[in-house]
């Protein structure tokens, strides 16, 4: 029996030494694991952070590229609506001085049918007055000759 003790006490110790090899090799590939984790885990953050950083930069230069072509558009609108405002105008003031020049062409013809009513009138009013003066000279001879 004392061998059979000696030798459960040596396999009793290679057991114990067996499995202190065993938990240490285990400690150890738990601590790498770990480690493995750990810096598996700070890069996934850090890619994750990148992530973010770029997308709101992307989103930010989305907003300032939309704010510039929305800039662009009001632009395009307002010099649109002043060239349609600057036509307008000129066609206002084509129309205007057309209109003013047909109004002078009648004031014009008014003027000139008037003058001529008005030397119509003043031969009119010289022949009718010659015929007075004739009418009265005679009239006066008449009573000359009709004194005498």
């Amino acid at each position: 029996m004392p061998v059979d003790i000696k030798s459960s006490t040596t396999d009793e110790i290679r057991l114990k030494n067996y499995r202190a090899q065993t938990e240490q090799k285990n400690e150890q590939e738990l601590r790498e694991i770990q480690e493995r984790h750990k810096d598996e885990l700070q890069r996934l953050i850090e890619n994750h952070s990148f992530q973010i950083d770029n997308l709101k930069n992307a989103y930010d230069v989305q907003i300032s590229q939309e704010g510039e072509n929305l800039e662009e558009r009001l632009h395009n609108v307002r010099m649109s609506g002043e060239d349609r405002v600057e036509t307008e105008k000129k066609s206002s003031e084509e129309e205007l001085s057309k209109i003013k020049k047909a109004n002078q062409q009648r004031i014009d013809e008014y003027k000139k049918n008037a003058e001529l009513q008005i030397e119509t009138l003043r031969k009119q009013l010289q022949a009718s007055a010659e015929n007075l003066h004739e009418m009265a000279r005679k009239t006066a001879r008449k009573e000359r000759e009709v004194s005498s």
